[in-house]
């Protein structure tokens, strides 16, 4: 499956080879199939749409239920995003929230602000991305685990249950690790949380930070609100 892209979580679902999967719940819909709706027919896109407004306040309400961990907004800068939503003027919103309307101007100032912070971000983490690609192709068979190298990391860093005796500082070695956990997660199946932590379990004792590389390194990806996991 791919990774979630901006423009999905504008949407609120991603289209996975025609597969339209909502970006909240585990709800789907394939394109090859045509859904009664309404007393009409209806598409997968058409479908998802519609569940995503009649099950998650749309795209907008959605993302304003995240936890902050995961959109890094606190709740009274969600209830002004929930206010500017519904087409409040700064008059209104400053009703609403019992505040000035200076501190109206100064709410959109800042995430304004972070915006551009958000945008200067996301474009170092694509170069760097990009250049840890370049440099993976550049070194070619380094994660192969059907050299003697990668096999003398693997009797070094496993034990005889195959499970992990630490998680390895240097980098090389701990992606030759995950690579080999990863062996254990099946292609186009949907994982939750605790499922992928069971897993990591199996070789890693702390399948907290283990799961962080494995988001990271692009091994694995997940949906936006972390309930679901899959093989990348």
């Amino acid at each position: 499956m791919k990774a979630i892209t901006i423009i999905d979580m504008e949407n609120g679902y991603s289209n996975q080879n025609g597969r339209f999967q909502c970006l909240y719940c585990s709800q789907g819909y394939d394109d090859s199939f045509v859904y009664s709706y309404d007393g009409n027919f209806a598409k997968a896109e058409y479908m998802i749409q519609k569940h995503l407004s009649s099950q998650h306040d749309g795209a907008i309400g959605a993302l304003l239920q995240l936890d902050k961990s995961e959109s890094g907004l606190s709740d009274v800068q969600k209830t002004f995003l929930s206010f500017i939503s519904q087409g409040l003027s700064d008059d209104e919103v400053a009703q609403e929230m019992s505040i000035s309307k200076s501190a109206v101007r100064n709410h959109r100032f800042k995430l304004k602000e972070k915006k551009r912070q958000a945008s200067t971000l996301i474009a170092l983490l694509n170069l760097l991305d990009n250049s840890a690609k370049e440099t993976e192709v550049n070194e070619g068979p380094r994660l192969s685990l059907k050299n003697k190298k990668d096999e003398q990391v693997l009797e070094t860093f496993l034990d005889d249950q195959g499970h992990a005796t630490k998680i390895p500082s240097k980098e090389k070695k701990r992606l030759i690790l995950f690579r080999k956990l990863m062996e254990r997660f099946l292609p186009e199946k949907q994982y939750s949380e605790t499922e992928v932590n069971q897993i990591i379990s199996t070789m890693f004792d702390d399948y907290v930070t283990v799961r962080r590389y494995l988001i990271g390194y692009g091994m694995l990806g997940r949906t936006v609100d972390g309930k679901n996991y899959w093989v990348i």
